[in-house]
């Protein structure tokens, strides 16, 4: 099983050495997750990149993907390590996918290519957008309609952006689509099975 806690022991000797409270305790171990985890995430998602010769495109699709699952959640893993590699290795696929595939066709194929799921990644993110997590699961149903709003709205700003840069940077437009593909497909019931799948198999590991 993939866990390792970096958060753990600096949070204890914090409230240790400043005399927090276990409480204190608890909110310095929440700050100190979110600053390291999503360094490490960035990190291990650019070496990914550059080890596959498609750095820019790599962070193309995971930034796409993560203004996305920000409003709308998705498929996660148990494990923060966990999670930091297989969305490295997705983000990897993805990018590399997408610099293949913008060298392979032709700017109008790939606007079709661009457009044509959009629909069925508007009614995934409609249709189940926001997910919650056990851990932080979402009870009102204003903030539901909000993060949903919120989602479509990100998914059609996203949208405009790949036409935007397909002119120019047809690998990036299409990077931006294939992270944003991906996302919506973490909302599904197939996305949250491959999840499950790859997270049991990384613990088995």
């Amino acid at each position: 099983m993939l866990k390792l806690d970096l958060t753990g022991p600096a949070a204890t000797y914090l409230r240790e050495k400043l005399g927090l409270s276990a409480a204190d305790e608890e909110v310095v171990r929440y700050g100190l997750q979110v600053v390291v985890y999503t360094a490490a995430g960035f990190a291990s998602i650019s070496l990914a990149g550059w080890l596959v010769g498609a750095l820019p495109t790599t962070l193309a699709a995971a930034l796409s993907a993560g203004a996305l699952r920000l409003f709308s959640g998705g498929a996660h893993s148990r494990s923060p390590l966990t999670c930091n590699l297989l969305g490295a290795a997705m983000a990897c696929l993805v990018g590399k996918a997408a610099a293949v595939a913008a060298a392979l066709f032709v700017p109008p194929i790939l606007l079709l290519v661009l457009l044509a799921p959009f629909i069925p990644a508007t009614v995934a993110v409609w249709r189940l957008a926001p997910v919650d997590s056990p851990a932080k699961p979402i009870t009102s149903p204003g903030r539901r309609r909000k993060l949903r709003r919120l989602s479509l709205a990100a998914l059609l700003t996203l949208t405009v952006g790949q036409m935007v840069l397909l002119p120019r940077w047809p690998a990036l437009a299409m990077a931006v689509g294939c992270g944003t593909w991906w996302q919506a497909f973490t909302l599904t019931r197939a996305g949250h099975r491959f999840a499950a799948v790859l997270d049991n198999f990384t613990r088995k590991g």
